[in-house]
């Protein structure tokens, strides 16, 4: 998922959430927030919080991120994020790649492949 923000302090800055696991369920996850000057800060997620019941989302984490990246925490290297920390409430502005994903490749069922039966 990548996202861009207005920070009043950096200007435009984007996002990019890198997700592990087939469609992104899978945790370490990390949030990187670049500036326009090409700097970019690094935040990790372990859900470490025994007493939550549920994951956060990936666009959740993406908001607390952008919080903390907001409060001070915009030097480089990798950060934990606080799960705890109030999320950012300004506008997010999803970036969609202009090149649409390839269709996946399917296979016929009942057709054989590969070497015929007989031969």
């Amino acid at each position: 998922m990548n996202f861009s923000f207005l920070s009043p302090q950096f200007g435009y800055c984007t996002v990019r959430l890198w997700a592990s696991g087939r469609y992104g369920f899978v945790l370490p996850k990390k949030v990187e927030i670049t500036r326009p000057s090409g700097e970019v800060a690094s935040f990790e997620y372990h859900n470490r919080n025994a007493a939550r019941k549920y994951e956060l989302s990936n666009r959740s984490l993406v908001r607390i991120a952008i919080a903390q990246f907001l409060s001070g925490a915009h030097d480089a290297g990798t950060r934990p994020i606080d799960d705890e920390a109030a999320p950012y409430i300004g506008p997010l502005t999803q970036i969609r790649s202009l090149v649409p994903p390839s269709a996946p490749l399917r296979v016929r069922p009942g057709t054989r492949y590969g070497r015929k039966a007989g031969a």
